[in-house]
């Protein structure tokens, strides 16, 4: 404890944390969803997909009326599960950074691209609803990671169409994150629940609650990321990586291996025993901002009625229980240590 409170005094210190030039990301920022072309040998893609190895790739897009951008990259597959059962794996686009510095763009050259696991119209929704899970906790909390809803073409290298578009997202790396914050990202391996600030934990914790997700861990830093942001003692910890969520249901979600649940839609509690009034004190953000929750369901774009049927029910049904004491009292307050997020 004492080494990472070092860590962090020396961060502040070192002058390290200052924000960069403007990022590809932040070219691409728009409420509506971009047309982001890619270009790149796909067929080569999904028959190496196991290999995870870059292959050339160009991005082109309008970043401004009458003003298009383009420009040399690199994509390779990522991910686990997606990985081995989605014939569309995730993929992570990186820019050479020399390129970058002759557009004078800031030296931020990772993107993940988040895309449809099969060529089925239902797996474009699955998308939108986590896109959604992102667009929620950015309401939540100034703590996140920022998403852009594209919509994805697959070029060849020839030129020809290699898939129908798809509705996707772009998520920035943790390292932009940082520097967005004017923060330090945390990198150790193994990571402590007495080094993170506890009332930021307690948001997540409710949050992961809400949209019905189990899909990570504090300890082995799964599915989380943790920041060293100015007014914070400790640790900051920001969720990412949504899909097993019982908001979106994807077909392959599925609890934790320790959690004998009957459906990826039930819910299960994951945080730490902690005082009840400072767990009601983020319960209470959350009522205070269930009207702008709610309202975000209807606003992603190429979400159908039924996809906006089930994340509005979903969520009412967190908000049945965090507005009435008795079910907080049992689904929360005291279903509090009952699997090891250590």
């Amino acid at each position: 404890m004492k080494g990472i409170l070092l860590w962090l005094i020396l961060c502040f210190a070192s002058g390290e944390m200052t924000a960069q030039s403007k990022s590809i990301l932040r070219m691409m920022e728009q409420d509506s969803a971009l047309d982001l072309f890619l270009k790149l040998d796909w067929k080569e893609l999904v028959n190496k997909k196991k290999d995870k190895v870059y292959l050339p790739a160009y991005i082109k897009f309008q970043n401004s009326p009458g003003d298009s951008f383009s420009i040399e990259a690199k994509v390779r597959t990522r991910g686990h599960m997606r990985l081995d059962i989605c014939y569309y794996p995730p993929l992570k686009m990186k820019f050479d950074k020399d390129d970058l510095t002759a557009r004078s763009l800031s030296m931020h050259n990772e993107l993940d691209i988040v895309h449809h696991c099969e060529n089925d119209p239902q797996y474009e929704q699955y998308i939108l609803r986590e896109f959604l899970a992102y667009k929620l906790f950015q309401i939540m909390s100034p703590y996140h990671f920022r998403v852009q809803l594209v919509r994805l073409h697959y070029i060849n290298p020839d030129g020809s169409k290699a898939y129908e578009p798809s509705l996707s997202f772009l998520v920035e790396n943790a390292e932009e994150v940082a520097d967005n914050l004017n923060a330090k990202q945390y990198k150790t391996s193994v990571i402590s629940q007495n080094a993170v600030e506890r009332k930021a934990m307690i948001k997540v914790c409710l949050f992961e609650y809400m949209i019905g997700n189990t899909d990570w861990s504090v300890r082995n830093r799964h599915n989380l990321e943790y920041f060293v942001i100015p007014g914070y003692s400790l640790l900051v910890p920001v969720p990412f990586d949504f899909d097993y969520a019982g908001l979106v249901s994807a077909p392959y979600a599925i609890h934790h291996e320790t959690i004998k649940l009957s459906s990826v839609a039930m819910r299960y509690y994951q945080g730490r025993c902690e005082p009840d009034e400072h767990v009601n004190e983020v319960i209470r953000e959350f009522i205070d901002k269930k009207n702008e929750l709610m309202s975000m369901c209807g606003k992603i774009q190429g979400m159908n009625e039924r996809s906006v049927k089930h994340v509005r029910e979903y969520l009412e049904e967190f908000f049945e229980i965090i507005e009435n004491p008795k079910k907080t009292e049992s689904h929360i307050l005291r279903h509090c240590d009952m699997w090891p997020v250590e």
